[in-house]
């Protein structure tokens, strides 16, 4: 092969899924990833991606050979931390992870400092990621259903537990607060759903801005337990029902594993749920 550079190109549409995505990830545009994925092809004799529902799909003629190079990426990422960690001059080692909003900042970001204060060469960068089926352009992957896209190891870090709450004054006409209609298959959604026998009159991008929308307009609210304990005012819908609890799977791919950078990430990761366990879910 006599451009090995278009092998990036075609590991960025993978991770990524449209051209737009893989662009900005590799700081280009859309038209020049278009032109290296048509060289490929022209070089392997084979069209990389077939298109359906505005997303590119890997062809399985290659899928043989995106394994080769995924593995490849990933043992270059390993070995470059490697020396990174080695280096008299670190603090140069970069993780990218993935979650939830829900994740990233009550439980993750409100650790952070005690990560640094262990790892000062690290540095982190948290994305919001929802519903993803791999790891994208992250290193390790924080997400509500076991993954199904990659060679990945997984493992379950973690339980959420969400109910519906209300005000003293909160209406009870059905009547209530959701976060954005892909979200309608998690489950806490559903649950929600069956209580009310209607779809949420508002909804929100995350529960944040859902607790914020209840605040000002006494609705009735789906909310995790740890952001609904931040409002004192706030009581269970019904006290009845029994709460949604949400598993969390941590991954990563199979060639980083012996990766001291994230070995060291997935273990903060996995003490960040044990150390506010009690805030996490119902006892």
């Amino acid at each position: 092969m006599e451009n090995w550079d278009d092998l990036k190109f075609l590991l960025a549409v993978h991770k990524s899924g449209t051209m737009v995505s893989a662009a900005r990830q590799l700081g280009t545009n859309a038209a020049t990833v278009s032109r290296r994925i048509e060289r490929l092809a022209n070089s392997l004799g084979a069209q990389p991606f077939i298109k359906s529902s505005g997303e590119w799909n890997l062809n399985p003629a290659i899928g043989d050979l995106l394994n080769l190079i995924e593995d490849f990426d990933a043992r270059l990422n390993t070995q470059a931390n490697k020396l990174a960690l080695s280096s008299a001059s670190a603090r140069t080692v970069k993780l990218r992870i993935g979650a939830p909003p829900i994740v990233l900042g009550p439980l993750l970001g409100a650790q952070s400092g005690h990560f640094y204060a262990q790892h000062p060469e690290y540095r982190l960068e948290l994305h919001n990621r929802v519903g993803s089926e791999g790891l994208g352009d992250v290193d390790v992957m924080l997400m509500d259903v076991p993954p199904t896209r990659g060679r990945l190891i997984t493992k379950r870090v973690g339980q959420y537990g969400f109910k519906v709450y209300s005000y003293d004054d909160s209406p009870r006409d059905g009547a209530w607060i959701g976060v954005l209609e892909e979200l309608d298959s998690f489950e806490p959604m559903r649950r929600a759903r069956g209580i009310f026998q209607t779809a949420p009159i508002m909804r929100a991008s995350n529960f944040h801005d859902a607790q914020v929308i209840a605040k000002s307009s006494r609705l009735p609210v789906l909310l995790p337990k740890i952001l609904a304990d931040q409002d004192p005012d706030l009581r269970p819908f019904d006290n009845a029902e029994d709460p949604a609890i949400v598993s969390f799977w941590i991954a990563y791919h199979n060639s980083r594993k012996t990766d001291t950078a994230v070995n060291s990430t997935v273990n903060w990761i996995t003490a960040c749920f044990a150390n506010m366990r009690g805030r996490l879910c119902y006892d």
